[in-house]
């Protein structure tokens, strides 16, 4: 099927040849002729599945065909970012047919928003609270509208829009066709559907697991150690591009001065950015001038970036349809990709649910592979250590041996008493007697080799000792990593035991003296 197949006008096939759209995705196939047909559609697809061109060609098609000089269409996004984009692809598909479209989100100029919502545009892509601080001031017509569009509608109730949603919902015509799309169909996103929706059609696409073109790695880690591994598993020749998402900014702007260091042209998105630092960090990421994003969950919805090579989860997200949203980025439009999530010990708990719902598409890595190669070598040469230990065994009983015979010398070699009827001539001459100060020297250097030889053969023990500890604590590797209360406390600890200063310090001393 193409998309010669919806009848479309000119002007509009000619916007989809600019962009090189030939065929319609699944979802697109399905909810266009419904659109069409005036239905209230729920559109449930995962990202990259092309959600955003479902709704915004036949509202294009829609609109040009019955020109007004009113606002025709509102479409409400969670972010600034999400909301940008759906402009940018109404401009783009939307250019020979002459709809007009603007944006109102923050970050954005307040006056030319104003001016956009006062001269009627077609299309208004807003988020829900700089719509309704825009309300609030301006008295803006809706009562021509005709479409409602709530995208990612499962996002704008994790964010806390739900109010303003209502309360911007209150203020359209209920003569109107609505439509909402979102990646996962909760609960709350059902709520909304009973109340804005009237008989909506369903469309659903598998939400509940990520596209097998992705491989999912994951590493248990210390939190400590996560930029270490980072580090080590990250290969700029390899990957062309990657996505970095972490929970904190602090962590965001951490990971990438670490791969500023490294020579890798980074960029990265956060909430304490501006507008214009995202958009360029956006455009910096999409020219591929700067090839690894860093990013908070700013980043994981509905951003239409192609080709991502890697995903890196620094942090494990709170729930699976986050997980599902970030690593979406990657493995798009049945290419391969790589997802790469790092699990802390109080991370695990949110590793279980995403367990749960992705199943056997995780595969755990090993960090203990260089560990297990040293612990392969040396179980190889037992033989080796077994040698080293009788040569050594050996050695301390020549030096004992030794020892003994130099004791027997001594002895035969000490001055007997002398008889008093002996005269000087008729006296037996002494053997000559062995330097002193040599034979000392010889002892000594006797007992430090028979030292050695023991500590040698100590050391030998310990290591014994400790590899089959290790051995022991291999199954176990992802529950030895303390939580960060136990490290708190033992830190407190420590500090607790520290002297005192000053003067109390000086009488503090004085009194275990006074009491003893």
């Amino acid at each position: 099927m193409t998309f010669k197949n919806f009848d479309l006008s000119d002007k509009l096939m000619m916007g989809l040849r600019d962009l090189k759209y030939e065929e319609p995705t699944p979802i697109q196939e399905a909810c266009i002729p419904l659109i069409f047909k005036g239905k209230d559609v729920i559109g449930a697809a995962q990202t990259g599945t092309g959600k955003t061109g479902a709704f915004v060609i036949p509202l294009l098609q829609e609109i040009a065909n019955n020109e007004q000089d009113h606002t025709r269409a509102l479409i409400l996004s969670p972010t600034r970012e999400l909301a940008q984009q759906i402009e940018e692809q109404i401009f783009a598909l939307g250019y020979h047919t002459g709809v007009s479209s603007a944006t109102v989100t923050g970050g954005s100029d307040y006056g030319t928003q104003v001016k956009a919502i006062r001269a009627g545009v077609d299309i208004i892509v807003a988020t829900p609270g700089r719509l309704i601080d825009q309300m609030n001031v301006l008295n803006i017509d809706f009562s021509h509208l005709d479409y409602l569009v709530l995208d990612e509608a499962d996002r704008m109730l994790d964010m806390g829009f739900l109010p303003d949603v209502m309360k911007i919902v209150k203020q359209l015509p209920k003569d109107r066709q609505t439509m909402l799309f979102s990646a996962t169909m909760v609960e709350e996103v059902q709520q909304v559907v009973d109340q804005v929706m009237i008989d909506p059609v369903e469309v659903e696409f598998e939400v509940s697991k990520p596209a097998d073109s992705v491989d999912q790695q994951i590493y248990f880690v210390h939190p400590k150690k996560k930029i270490k591994l980072f580090e080590q598993l990250f290969d700029a020749d390899k990957y062309e591009t990657a996505i970095v998402f972490c929970a904190t900014k602090k962590g965001t702007d951490q990971v990438e001065r670490m791969l500023k260091k490294r020579n890798v042209n980074a960029v990265s998105m956060h909430g304490d950015r501006d507008q214009k630092e995202r958009n360029e960090a956006l455009r910096q990421f999409k020219n591929r001038t700067h090839p690894v994003m860093v990013a908070t969950d700013v980043l994981s919805r509905g951003i239409d970036i192609d080709d991502v090579s890697l995903i890196v989860n620094f942090d494990v997200p709170n729930n699976p349809e986050d997980y599902i949203h970030r690593i979406g980025r990657t493995g798009r439009y049945d290419k391969k990709g790589t997802a790469i999530t790092f699990v802390s010990n109080n991370d695990k708990k949110y590793y279980h649910a995403i367990k749960n719902v992705v199943g056997d598409q995780l595969t755990v890595k090993d960090l203990s592979s260089k560990k297990g190669k040293e612990q392969e070598k040396s179980s190889r040469s037992p033989k080796k250590s077994q040698k080293k230990k009788a040569a050594t065994k050996k050695k301390a009983q020549k030096s004992e041996e030794k020892q003994q015979k130099q004791t027997d010398t001594a002895k035969k070699h000490t001055r007997k008493p002398r008889p008093a009827h002996l005269t000087k001539e008729d006296m037996p001459k002494p053997e000559p007697e062995p330097d002193s100060k040599s034979s000392q020297k010889k002892e000594k250097e006797k007992k430090k080799e028979v030292e050695e030889s023991q500590e040698e053969v100590n050391k030998e023990i310990q290591k014994k000792k400790r590899a089959a500890l290790r051995k022991h604590l291999g199954d176990y590797d992802e529950d030895i990593f303390q939580p960060e209360v136990i490290g708190k406390a033992v830190l407190r600890n420590k500090r607790s035991l520290r002297p005192a200063k000053g003067i109390w310090g000086v009488i503090k001393s004085y009194i275990p003296k006074i009491g003893g």
